[in-house]
């Protein structure tokens, strides 16, 4: 089976089914339609449903056959499965949940890196802040640049869960940095609070860097509160 055709096809149906074209609860077609539909063998769209089986999106048994679950129990730490989402319009609650994890999560990440991060992580630190000044002075990929900051910051922390958790977290914190991002503004109103926290990483003030993390996760709260509405208008009218 070429693994370009089980890419495409796992893609495909994974963003099929977060655009809700199947409701959770709803069975999707068989494996014949579905294959023909997509120009595929029956085995590629039986990998493709293994996959998504494995991400918590769907459900197969012998009573039920191939059943859509409820966003709920897909994998949501799955970079791949928050693309689908994030294509789509994410529900309003789950930006607020993902602003939730981030204060749970980034505050105490930062903490740690004050006081573990290595001379060389303190040095990434600070070579990502100045890649994401030079974005905001250039008006370039602004969201990589500080998807990068803060992925940074994280791997610093030296705590293994939240290390294995980068990738997911990554994925996460792109969709709440597209949305926020929406305000031009924003992006150099934040940018003396970014230079704090990289500051109070190399000084190991994690007073200083945790205050300046919750402002930082605050101000996306108030970005994405005013401009989420019209993100999702713009994109549903692409």
């Amino acid at each position: 089976m070429s693994s370009s055709y089980h890419a495409s096809t796992v893609d495909w149906l994974g963003s099929w089914i977060a655009a809700g074209q199947v409701k959770p609860g709803q069975t999707i077609k068989v494996e014949a339609d579905l294959g023909e539909q997509l120009g595929v063998s029956r085995t590629v769209i039986r990998e493709a449903i293994k996959t998504l089986v494995a991400k918590g999106m769907l459900e197969v048994g012998p009573k039920v056959g191939t059943r859509v679950l409820p966003v709920r129990r897909w994998n949501l730490f799955d970079p791949q499965v928050v693309g689908w989402l994030s294509r789509n319009g994410l529900p309003e609650n789950f930006v607020d949940d993902l602003l939730d994890l981030r204060r749970t999560i980034e505050p105490m990440a930062v903490r740690w890196a004050c006081e573990r991060a290595t001379l060389e992580q303190i040095e990434a630190v600070q070579l990502a802040y100045n890649a994401l000044e030079r974005a905001v002075d250039s008006g370039t990929d602004y969201n990589r640049a500080d998807q990068s900051f803060h992925e940074c910051i994280l791997a610093a922390s030296h705590n293994q869960f939240i290390e294995q958790m980068v990738p997911a977290l990554g994925a996460l914190l792109a969709v709440s940095f597209e949305v926020s991002a929406a305000d031009p503004d924003e992006l150099r109103r934040t940018l003396p609070i970014h230079k704090d926290m990289a500051d109070a990483i190399a000084a190991r003030d994690s007073a200083r860097g945790v205050w300046a993390c919750m402002t930082l996760i605050d101000n996306a709260d108030l970005a994405i509160k005013r401009f989420y509405p019209k993100v999702m208008a713009d994109r549903k009218a692409s």
